[in-house]
């Protein structure tokens, strides 16, 4: 019997382990020198574990009509959870924004910014600001892009730097942190609002090394940086900078953080019978801002969802399945699926025939005698 019930939890373990994939924490990268197959150090796209900066995937990035030769700077829409990206093409002028599909390095062009923008972060309502770098028209300059046309309209000058050009939004105090320089690294910072000032020191220095890229690590409150050394690595908001935490594969550019979350809790009874009232579903979302979804794959003769509702209609397996998106700062969480059998409902009892209780047989049985009595004087 024992036997029975630990094969019994541990295949009922095994199945809860299928329906739920896990998922790990992934930062993106882009490559200002190259966008080919050739080797390790040429994609154009990368996914990097942030603990190691081991390469987990990459991509070579393609654009519709376009030949792509590298690109700069790497940002996600909080508000959308769409990546954009800065990319150089042959034969074109200035940089392009595009969309880009992380998983599989297409993008779609947006348009033509007019210049060489060297940076790109989103504010937390997600309007898209870039900055120029130092072989631009108009160098070291901040300007706020608009994200369905690429117009761009000028925001502040930053100045104060040499090569690198690199802006990160901190969500905490609502600033952009603005780093800059190769022999002697500037970081500082300014609000996000306009008029974008004042622009306030951080660190004067943050040694030799170019700072390639940078974006803000909610669960340590710390930037991820990529540098000229090709190296990764970690700064706080103060300025105090971290170990080194791995070699990238080339001197990357742009960076986008992904966390894992998770959802917990949905946990619905495996049985059901048909023809009840709906049922509310409850699950623990992650920490995205996303809300929690429910569906189900199976047919509406089986059951249905609407909302965190759901309806047995007739007997089957009815699938239900709880989703979140992810956004700026967290990858979506691996959908969770429960398996609920469904039975009919029982048979309706038949009709009860009705009976007569012990005082109604007695007074019938009286009223029979007396109405034998009556035909039998009326017969003499």
């Amino acid at each position: 019997m024992r036997f029975h019930l630990l094969a019994g939890l541990l295949g009922m373990a095994a199945l809860a382990a299928a329906h739920v994939a896990l998922a790990a924490p992934t930062l993106y990268a882009v490559n200002p020198f190259s966008n080919t197959s050739a080797s390790s150090d040429t994609f154009g796209l990368y996914a990097l574990n942030p603990a190691d900066a081991s390469v987990l995937a990459s991509q070579v990035i393609t654009v519709p009509g376009r030949t792509i030769t590298g690109a700069n700077g790497l940002a996600m829409d909080p508000t959308s959870h769409v990546a954009y990206a800065i990319v150089r093409a042959s034969g074109v002028s200035g940089r392009l924004l595009v969309t880009l599909d992380l998983a599989t390095g297409v993008g779609t062009e947006v348009g033509n910014l007019g210049d060489n923008f060297a940076s790109i972060a989103f504010r937390s309502d997600g309007q898209l600001f870039g900055v120029t770098g130092d072989g631009a028209t108009v160098p070291e300059t901040l300007y706020t892009i608009d994200k369905a046309t690429a117009a761009k309209t000028l925001a502040v000058s930053l100045g104060n730097g040499a090569d690198g050009e690199v802006i990160a939004y901190n969500p905490v105090s609502g600033e952009f942190h603005h780093f800059s320089g190769n022999g002697t690294v500037i970081h500082e910072r300014f609000p996000a609002t306009a008029p974008y000032t004042p622009i306030t020191n951080v660190s004067p220095s943050m040694g030799t090394g170019e700072i390639f890229g940078a974006v803000w690590n909610p669960s340590q409150s710390r930037f991820y940086l990529s540098n000229i050394s090709s190296q990764l690595l970690t700064v706080d908001a103060a300025g105090t900078l971290g170990p080194v935490l791995g070699s990238t594969p080339n001197d990357l550019r742009g960076l986008i953080l992904q966390l894992d979350q998770a959802i917990t809790a949905f946990a619905p009874a495996t049985t059901a019978v048909a023809n009840g009232p709906p049922i509310t579903l409850t699950a623990t979302a992650g920490p995205s801002t996303q809300p929690m979804v429910f569906s189900t794959t199976s047919a509406a003769g089986i059951c249905t969802v609407s909302g965190n509702q759901v309806t047995y209609v007739g007997p089957g397996t009815c699938t239900l399945l709880a989703n979140q998106a992810g956004d700026a700062s967290y990858a979506a969480a691996p959908p969770v699926s429960v398996d609920v059998l469904v039975s009919a409902p029982p048979p309706a009892r038949p009709t009860a025939v009705p009976t007569l209780g012990t005082l109604a047989l007695g007074a019938l049985a009286g009223m029979l005698g007396l109405l034998g009595g009556w035909r039998r004087r009326h017969r003499v």
